[in-house]
């Protein structure tokens, strides 16, 4: 399958707060061991991470760019 496959498929099962639909979950992720599920959360958590700093960097562009002196 490819990514865009499980993607949607995973789209189709969501609920509108975009949770996981029970039966789903529960046949989905039930397959996998608890180690293997801790990695997907670490995976899913690192990309969060990096799409969250990719929109702080935008913003202190933005702002560098109208000549404001950005510092953390």
């Amino acid at each position: 399958m490819k990514p865009k496959g499980v993607v949607d498929y995973i789209r189709a099962n969501q609920n509108n707060n975009k949770t996981l639909k029970s039966l789903f979950a529960s046949q989905f992720l039930g397959k996998f061991s608890e180690e293997e599920l801790v990695g997907l959360k670490k995976s899913i958590e690192k990309e969060i991470k990096t799409r969250q700093q990719s929109v702080v960097d935008e913003k202190i562009a933005f702002l560098q760019s109208l000549g404001y002196k950005v510092e953390k």
